[in-house]
């Protein structure tokens, strides 16, 4: 069965919504976003896993290559995650990864080296997290009205970001690295709790919506539509930066002697709180697309000031600049995916977003801690930035040629 992604269709697929006003904050709304800012502590704790590994004697290297772990069972089990969005519903997905990341979190408590239980936590939580990650945007983006897509998703999504203050509040504890084996179980407590706010939710209506049979020569060919590439090409080149900082940022603060170096992560949650709670509408009155390269931009900035910095008040900077591009390039690339791709998909195309996320970090993780191990954590960081201004350059290109506003004449 063909799909036909014209420009009309693109305009007219999000019908399937089936929202009937522009009211944003709905009890449904309400449930999701306190359900998602409890499942959010798992990845948002995982951030003092390095520090945990490097206790245990492990380099750069091996850093990435253990966080690089959820990445791959992530993507293995991406595909399987969008067909059971499309066809078994998010919330079966949503409960079913739950328990799965809970469970990976408490595996902690028995890793006391470097060995192959790491590994098979990280491989479970990846699988967990994977789900999680795309249930919880595909439903918010079903219970978020068309005309405020950006701007819902974008405040959606500081229910995730939220929760990286628990890295401040570890420090404040005066955590040791020795400390994480049991304090990240403790944690997964709170991300089983969040059940309890997914069971009231009921499954978005899809009443009257025409869904062509979905089998994987339809999913590849909506996916492949020349719309999507800049924003696959804007997503890769974000989610690697982010994979980059978060994963390397935290130790390299302490490797130049900063004392309470989580504490990093106030600056970053807020920077990307502020903008979505106090900008979050600027996006869909200027356009998303219009809102890539300046996110990016700034997020940018916040790499190469991480390659510099020594002192805790110039990490504080460079991770308020990267919240700031975290905190609206994530929600303006999410828009688009959604607004780009017929609703039928929707599931599919959030689970090819994420999976991009999670090829990102298998990849560049690694890569940039031998980088690290060889020429030094400076270098690391200026190699990351510089790569994502030769590949924002070339998402411009795509953009101009193959973005919606281009083909729009096609269409008529």
């Amino acid at each position: 069965m063909p799909v036909q992604m014209d420009h009309a269709t693109l305009a007219g697929s999000q019908k399937g919504s089936r929202i009937d006003s522009d009211r944003l904050l709905t009890p449904a709304f309400g449930l999701l976003v306190i359900a998602h800012f409890l499942q959010a502590l798992a990845y948002a704790s995982m951030l003092m896993l390095p520090l945990y590994l490097q206790h245990l004697g492990a380099s750069h290297a091996v850093i990435g290559m253990v966080m690089a772990t959820a990445a791959v069972s992530g993507l293995l089990l991406r595909p399987v995650v969008g067909w059971a969005l499309d066809t078994l519903g998010r919330k079966p997905t949503l409960i079913t990864c739950t328990i799965l990341t809970a469970g990976s979190i408490w595996l902690i408590a028995f890793v006391d080296r470097i060995g192959p239980l790491i590994y098979i936590q990280r491989a479970l939580f990846g699988i967990g997290l994977g789900g999680l990650f795309t249930a919880y945007f595909t439903f918010a983006a079903d219970l978020i009205p068309e005309s405020r897509r950006t701007e819902g998703l974008a405040l959606f999504g500081v229910s995730g970001l939220l929760p990286l203050l628990i890295n401040p509040f570890a420090d404040q504890l005066e955590l040791a690295p020795a400390d994480l084996r049991w304090f990240l179980p403790i944690v997964g407590i709170a991300v089983a709790l969040s059940l309890l706010f997914l069971v009231p939710l009921r499954e978005p209506s899809s009443e009257g919506e025409t869904r062509p049979k979905l089998n994987a020569r339809v999913v590849v060919r909506a996916l492949q539509h020349p719309a999507l590439w800049p924003t696959w090409l804007a997503t890769i080149v974000f989610s690697s930066l982010v994979a980059v900082f978060m994963t390397f940022a935290t130790v390299t603060a302490e490797s130049r002697g900063v004392a309470k170096p989580a504490s990093l992560w106030l600056s970053y949650a807020l920077g990307a709180a502020a903008v979505r709670l106090f900008g979050g509408r600027l996006p869909d009155r200027i356009g998303p697309s219009n809102m890539v390269a300046p996110a990016l931009g700034v997020y940018i900035i916040g790499a190469f000031l991480a390659a510099e910095a020594h002192s805790f008040q110039q990490f504080l900077t460079a991770a308020l600049c990267a919240g700031i591009g975290h905190g609206y390039c994530f929600p303006v690339l999410t828009s688009q995916v959604v607004t780009r791709t017929p609703a039928a998909f929707r599931g599919s195309a959030l689970a090819m977003f994420t999976a991009l996320w999670g090829l990102s970090e298998l990849i560049v993780s690694p890569s940039f801690g031998l980088v690290a191990d060889h020429y030094g954590e400076m270098f690391m960081f200026w190699l990351a930035g510089t790569v994502a201004v030769v590949a924002l350059c070339g998402w411009a290109a795509l953009e101009h040629t193959q973005g919606p506003k281009a083909r729009q004449p096609e269409s008529r």
